[in-house]
């Protein structure tokens, strides 16, 4: 791995017209078919982002091009001019026998990275990052050690061939891109065409996108030049420049093989020039000493990077450091002699595969042999089936065992990849199919959907089975079509239920079939039902029933709302306090915070989910984060700890996008626009709520219009909310069960405010009937019944109701914003009764409450029920302190506030503590502010 300073190290340079010493090879710039030319236009774009960089402008760069138009050239020529920004490298190389790997690309670059730095993050501090981790948990950890480097100077991040990165480190460096601000950082990619949309879009943004395209003819030209020290006749140039449409690979290639006689002396048609690079690699490959031969073909069969011991060994080279000279030569090998294991490989992979197809079937075969002897275990399996030479029934076997080793180790990417290998080789069809099928399974589970995608074609061709049923059907889940799905789910696992053999299938498709049924929100009796006959198989899948159990307890839910699904939890799944559940009950540990706050209880509600959330830190993902973040938000929202709140829903966007979650961005940004819309911050709120809109699949449609109907309530707008409550109440009956205690006090006021006091009346009985079950609501109860009194004009009721709410014993669960309108609202009826210095009073207490939470919308209707002008303590709200800022310097600045440090601060938003620094200081300049001190004092001075 080339890490480091820039000052050569690890930047290859190959070639020599002797046998140097290792490091001799290193001080040589120019050579024999490792001929650079051209591209200063691109090496300029480089060289000036790497500076803006410097300045704490952080750069994103993908170069593009077709293979061998000399991408990883242009880098490795680039970097060897950076050793004056004082850099450090880290770097990763893709590789198509990688791309299975979890966090592959990931791992490399922590890899590069000081141990004493590594070690302080647990994901990414052992040589494997765990592969069930969460993509974003992995991100802030990357992004965090990053930080910590940046403070040495510049770091440069590059990554080669990114095209053939793993998924997860794929969506990992997505994720952290764009969370890149005011950082010393330099991110830089190259591609084949087209490259992933993941780093393509933020290139894109910055206009860093260089596309590589054949070189001129001034530029093959210039290369004949530097490879033979003469200049060629023009319709040489021409000739060779239209034969290889000016690909440097190409042409490198041919300068290496053509003698130079021949090259400026034959007329141009009689140039003997190769049909194709992989035929001019083959003639290279011919003419090398035979130790240098078998040495380039091992390691054409290694494939990756690896010790130049090693890959004597399988070449069976005694004297590699003489072996290796003539190859690299021929620009066929590259190496890596800083590095104490001296790792090489073939420079390139279109080399590569045209040496593999020089080698004879047998010389293949024996050379696979005996690397899977030399090689750790997955590759090894590798070179195993690439050394078969028939149909091997006990290797597929082998390789299912193994696969169920990878997947109790939940590195379902790797296991799918041997029981894809096994399909191939295994001689009966109906194995080939069950293989392949149980493959596409674990893929489907694990949400892969691009590999799933590409299996389709193959699943389709299959013949009908439970299996295939269930594959197709777990296919169509991921695509949206939940009745096709359904359909395809409850067939196999009515098929395979009653057989115990079966009962791995019964249990994909019986979960499957139940998640369907809680996507509709419907039918609570047939998810409970499925649930339970899951949880009843002889033979289930261990690692699969936390989901049946939860369909237990949401098929509750759904008949007969939150507190009987949470004792339903209790029942079949009981959990010792928060602090004391361990790794593996995360899940389930997340479910129960969820019940809790549907239950009105945030604040034990709100331990579950952080200590979750905890738990994920460590590696685990349980697959419900970003619920488990907007849960978190939703019971911070409730209990006043709006700032909470906010960072919540921020990161539960970021989980959900991150790790493609579709199913969950409705919820997730409808509830994201609670705390904007109180904030008076309707325009960003409602941008939200139409994102959440288009994603809306009808078991997310009633969070939808709650969002809609917070939005409304918070501008005052009155028939606004009541239409959304209107739409809401429209929503599958499964679903409104789950959310009494968050719509029934919405429906409530809304009836009120639109004078629909009969229907209201009817509404608030149903409320005050919940506040046995849900004690917390009794707040809210007296509340919402003194506004009806109050509406029908009824003061003295009104008072009596307002005075009732007032006298309950404060408690953790308290709804702190309909406290507030509780005091608003008998400060008001005061008011209206003459009794203007106990209104006052109460109107105060209203009012600190919401700059507590900077509630600015609702803090302006209540100073509006003041009895005089200028006689309470905040007459004419001033504006928001923060309301100058963007949304990322107002959650900055509030955590400041609570006294976080900037590495804290950074660490709770998911950016770098130069991100906010940065930040910061604009923050002071806006304000006029010269520290920390003045900022928490004028926020607590005026918060709203």
């Amino acid at each position: 791995m080339e890490s480091g300073k820039v000052d050569g190290g690890g930047l290859v340079v190959t070639g020599g017209q002797a046998a140097p010493t290792r490091q001799g090879v290193m001080d040589m710039t120019k050579h024999k078919g490792q001929s650079f030319v051209g591209r200063e236009t691109e090496l300029d774009v480089l060289r000036s982002r790497a500076r803006l960089a410097l300045t704490g402008h952080a750069q994103v760069v993908l170069v593009e091009g077709e293979a061998g138009v000399g991408k990883t050239g242009l880098v490795r020529k680039w970097l060897a001019g950076e050793d004056a920004l004082g850099a450090t490298v880290l770097r990763a190389f893709c590789d198509t026998s990688e791309s299975d790997l979890a966090f592959g690309v990931v791992a490399q670059l922590a890899g590069c990275a000081p141990e004493h730095t590594r070690e302080r993050f647990e994901l990414l501090r052992k040589p494997l990052v765990p592969s069930g981790a969460l993509v974003a948990e992995v991100g802030r950890q990357l992004l965090g050690m990053l930080d910590e480097i940046q403070e040495r100077g510049l770091v440069l991040v590059v990554v080669d061939d990114i095209h053939w990165a793993d998924e997860s480190s794929l969506k990992t460096l997505g994720f952290i891109l764009g969370r890149l601000e005011a950082d010393r950082i330099f991110v830089v990619f190259t591609s084949r065409l087209p490259a992933p949309e993941e780093v393509h879009g933020h290139a894109a943004e910055q206009g860093g996108v260089l596309s590589l395209t054949g070189l001129q003819e001034d530029l093959v030209a210039e290369m004949i030049q530097t490879a033979t020290g003469h200049s060629a006749d023009q319709g040489v140039v021409r000739r060779l420049s239209e034969h290889t449409d000016g690909n440097p690979l190409y042409l490198q290639t041919l300068l290496a093989e053509v003698p130079a006689d021949a090259l400026l002396h034959t007329a141009p048609e009689r140039l003997p020039v190769p049909a194709s690079l992989a035929a001019a690699v083959r003639a290279q490959l011919l003419a090398l000493p035979s130790d240098s031969r078998a040495l380039v073909e091992a390691a054409a069969i290694l494939g990756n990077r690896a010790p130049l011991l090693m890959t004597s060994q399988l070449a069976r080279v005694s004297n590699p450091d003489v072996a290796i000279q003539p190859a690299l030569t021929a620009n066929l090998l590259r190496w890596w002699p800083d590095d104490f294991r001296c790792p090489v490989i073939v420079s390139h992979v279109l080399q590569r595969d045209a040496v593999i197809e020089t080698l004879n079937p047998v010389r293949r075969q024996e050379l696979h042999a005996i690397a899977a002897g030399l090689v750790e275990p997955f590759a090894a399996w590798r070179h195993r089936v690439a050394a078969a030479d028939t149909l091997d029934p006990q290797l597929a076997q082998d390789l299912e065992e193994a696969a169920g080793d990878y997947l109790a180790e939940s590195a379902v990417d790797r296991a799918a990849t041997l029981l894809l290998w096994a399909s191939n080789i295994t001689p009966s069809r109906d194995e080939q199919e069950r293989l392949l099928l149980t493959a596409a399974a674990r893929l489907g589970y694990a949400l892969r959907v691009s590999r799933c995608r590409s299996l389709l074609p193959a699943l389709e061709a299959c013949r009908p089975s439970p299996l295939r049923s269930t594959v197709m059907g777990v296919y169509a889940i991921l695509l949206g079509q939940l009745d096709q799905g359904y359909t395809h789910l409850t067939e196999a696992f009515e098929a395979t239920r009653h057989d115990p053999s079966l009962h791995w299938i019964a249990t994909m498709a019986g979960t499957g079939a139940a998640y369907i049924q809680y996507f509709r929100g419907t039918h609570g009796d047939r998810l409970r039902r499925i649930s339970q006959q899951v949880l009843a198989l002889e033979n289930a899948d261990p690692e699969m029933l936390h989901i049946p159990k939860a369909g237990v307890v949401w098929g509750r839910i759904y008949q007969d709302g939150p507190l009987t699904g949470l004792r339903e939890l209790e029942a079949i799944a009981p959990l010792p306090e928060a602090t004391r559940v361990e790794v593996g009950d995360a899940w389930l540990l997340s479910t129960r915070g969820v019940l809790r706050v549907l239950c009105g209880m945030p604040a034990t509600g709100w331990q579950d989910l952080t200590q979750s959330l905890r738990l994920t830190e460590h590696g685990v993902s349980q697959g419900l984060e970003e619920q488990t973040h907007a849960y978190a938000a939703v019971a911070c929202y409730w209990i006043g700890a709006w700032d909470e709140a906010a960072i919540h829903a921020d990161l539960a966007i970021a989980i959900a996008t991150a790790e493609e979650r579709g199913y969950s961005y409705a919820e997730m940004f409808a509830t994201a626009a609670w705390v904007l819309a109180g904030r008076a911050e309707a325009k960003r709120a409602q941008q939200l709520l139409h994102t959440a809109e288009r994603y809306a699949l009808p078991f997310s449609a009633a969070r939808v219009e709650l969002g809609w109907a917070v939005e409304a309530q918070a501008r005052a707008d009155w028939p606004a909310m009541l239409r959304a409550i209107t739409r809401l109440m429209n929503s599958p009956q499964g679903r409104l069960n789950c959310y009494p205690v968050l719509w029934r006090p919405l429906q409530v006021e809304a009836l009120i405010r639109n004078e629909q006091f009969n229907d209201a009346f009817a509404a608030w009985k149903e409320l005050h009937g919940m506040t046995a079950d849900y004690p917390s609501l009794g707040l809210t109860s007296a509340w919402l019944a003194g506004e009806l009194a109050e509406a029908r004009g009824r003061l003295d009721d009104a008072r009596t109701h307002y005075e009732r709410g007032l006298s309950l014993i404060p408690g953790p669960d308290d709804h702190s914003l309909h406290r507030a309108f509780l005091e608003q609202a008998y400060g008001r009826t005061l008011a209206r009764q003459s009794k203007e210095a106990e209104a006052q009073s109460w109107l105060d207490r209203a009012s600190h409450r919401y700059q507590a939470m900077q509630a600015s919308a609702f803090l302006t209707q209540c100073e509006g029920d003041r009895p005089s002008a200028g006689a309470g303590i905040n007459a004419s709200p001033p504006r928001s302190t923060l309301a100058s800022l963007t949304g990322r310097e107002r959650d900055i600045a509030r955590l400041v506030k609570d006294g976080l440090t900037n590495k804290e601060v950074a660490e709770r938003l998911y950016i770098s503590s130069k991100t906010v620094e940065y930040h910061l200081s604009r923050i002071y300049t806006r304000l006029n502010l010269t520290g920390r001190r003045q900022l928490r004092n004028l926020i607590e001075q005026h918060p709203a």
